[in-house]
């Protein structure tokens, strides 16, 4: 399933939108690939909110191998916080 981000939540989203957005690769049975087109940098304090309890329920693993980004100008910190701080790549 491919979800464009800004269409999802519109250009000006807060770490809050999240929710909506966990939701929503919460309840996809299949991999989704998340497209930052058009937006600046992400903040890693959304992905934190956004992967946070996915990560508590599913493991780091399952969804570093079924979330993919694109168009990503930060994705260092996409991995950063879905790996954890030790990732070094």
């Amino acid at each position: 399933m491919m979800i464009n981000v800004r269409e999802f939540l519109g250009e000006n989203f807060g770490i809050e939108d999240a929710i909506f957005l966990r939701e929503a690769i919460k309840d996809s049975e299949e991999a989704v690939v998340l497209d930052f087109e058009g937006l600046d940098r992400v903040p890693s304090t959304f992905f934190i909110s956004l992967f946070q309890d996915l990560i508590n329920e599913r493991g780091r693993e399952a969804i570093f191998n079924n979330v993919s980004v694109k168009n990503l100008t930060n994705s260092r910190d996409f991995s950063r916080v879905v790996m954890g701080t030790t990732f070094l790549n």
